[in-house]
């Protein structure tokens, strides 16, 4: 078996040593799928219920995984067919695959899906949901939910549906953000997509655009109720070479100098002597 399977794409065999039987799969990362599979029979919760089954009856050190072809991201099923062929593991006699067919559970699922947005804004006629998930990473039971229209979700990594119940006219938007550079980042439709974009974390910005928090990672919001007369000016910082210096934005200029937000700061309010040279002198000690 192996340690760690690489974060690769391809086709994967998971093998019972005690009957040599064989569930055939492809991926589009190895070690993440490897995972995926371990927890959930060892919950008792995979999908597949003859793998499930053999796993409980001989327990998990008798099965191994192993890579069979390492292929690219459009090629997985189509080599994934091959291998299912090949190996004919969907007759139970000789392995665990309940269906022949690569990239699909079942008829049923494979249809042609109609509606989906993708994160461009674009609408997409999918088919085989199932195998458009697995062959571009992306979670199928989220996208599933999101079809359904019997979900309360509304988006799934920048993806909506038409049928979802909580897709409306109105989208919300933020005409208010602040870059690290004080630069208004113009109006925002879909935060989710931006904090994805640029790194951050949505449900931090959010705090931020509502006044919960100063900043995330040099980020700020205009209308925040700390920065409603702009960027806090500090002018009683004293630089290594022992110059008074004004300071606007104090967390985009430590950020510039290499500097700790949170031990500038401590130097300010007292709580700290000094940082890499940095020190504060009060306003009645200004020369």
């Amino acid at each position: 078996m192996l340690a760690q399977p690489p974060r690769s794409s391809g086709v994967y065999q998971i093998r019972c040593l005690h009957t040599g039987k064989v569930y055939i799969g492809s991926t589009v990362d190895f070690s993440k799928r490897w995972g995926q599979h371990r927890r959930s029979l060892r919950r008792g919760s995979h999908p597949n219920a003859r793998l499930l089954r053999a796993w409980k009856k001989y327990g998990e050190e008798n099965f191994e995984f192993t890579i069979l072809e390492i292929v690219d991201v459009p090629d997985l099923l189509r080599a994934e067919q091959l291998w299912l062929e090949k190996t004919r593991c969907a007759d139970r006699r000789r392995g665990f695959n309940i269906f022949g067919t690569a990239g699909s559970p079942g008829d049923s699922l494979a249809r042609v899906w109609k509606g989906f947005v993708n994160p461009q804004g674009e609408e997409v006629t999918i088919t085989n949901l199932y195998g458009f998930c697995r062959q571009h990473g992306i979670d199928f039971p989220s996208m599933h939910k999101l079809a359904s229209g019997k979900s309360k979700l509304k988006s799934y990594k920048g993806w909506t549906h038409r049928n979802s119940p909580r897709r409306r006219e109105y989208v919300k938007t933020y005409e208010g953000f602040v870059a690290p550079d004080a630069q208004l980042a113009g109006t925002i439709t879909n935060l989710a997509a931006f904090c994805r974009k640029y790194g951050l974390d949505k449900t931090h910005m959010v705090a931020v655009a509502h006044g919960r928090i100063y900043s995330h990672r040099g980020w700020a919001y205009r209308n925040n109720r700390h920065r409603l007369n702009g960027p806090k000016t500090y002018q009683g910082f004293v630089n290594p070479e022992g110059q008074l210096v004004t300071i606007n934005n104090l967390k985009t200029f430590c950020q510039n100098n290499d500097l700790s937000y949170i031990h500038m700061h401590n130097i300010k309010s007292g709580k700290r002597k000094s940082h890499k040279g940095w020190t504060w002198m009060e306003s009645n000690e200004h020369k």
